[in-house]
């Protein structure tokens, strides 16, 4: 609705989730997770409307974006992220946790849907991704979390369109 930049909206499918479902409202102020646990509310909420997941990999916790998801929508879901952290931290057993080859599996889904970013090996033969120019620091931190938690798995995998350079 309004929406004049061509960016079509995400339609969550049937099964979509956020990681978050789990959380329920806050019922006393006085309760010292107050704040986070709202902003984790919010996070849920946001995430069901933008198709933003919230997992973890080891000890981060990290948030998965479309990869054509609004700067601003990124730029907020990531400071309810930062307000959210430490609560998740605390429940980090009940994120879904992505594994190295789920990672991989999402980086390249976003590498079929953005022709413009590529791998590429660095010294040592490990891969290192490089982002389109136009992207922003909200597609740039997607990949990077995915990247850091792929690890290894990514050298053991190929990549469409992978530069050798």
């Amino acid at each position: 609705m309004g929406q004049t930049n061509g960016v079509v909206p995400f339609i969550a499918p049937a099964d979509f989730s956020t990681g978050l479902e789990w959380i329920v409202w806050p019922v006393d102020d006085a309760d010292p997770d107050f704040d986070a646990r709202w902003a984790a509310v919010d996070l849920r909420d946001r995430g069901k409307l933008h198709g933003v997941r919230v997992v973890h990999s080891g000890e981060r916790i990290f948030a998965v974006y479309p990869p054509s998801l609004e700067p601003e929508l990124i730029a907020h879901a990531s400071s309810l992220l930062v307000e959210a952290r430490d609560y998740l931290r605390q429940r980090i057993d009940r994120l879904p946790s992505l594994t190295p080859t789920e990672a991989v599996t999402t980086i390249k889904a976003i590498m079929r849907q953005h022709r413009g970013l590529r791998f590429c090996r660095g010294e040592g033969g490990s891969m290192w991704p490089i982002y389109p120019r136009t992207w922003s620091a909200g597609q740039h931190a997607t990949v990077q979390a995915l990247w850091f938690a792929a690890g290894p798995a990514l050298d053991r995998d190929d990549f469409e369109g992978l530069d050798t350079g």
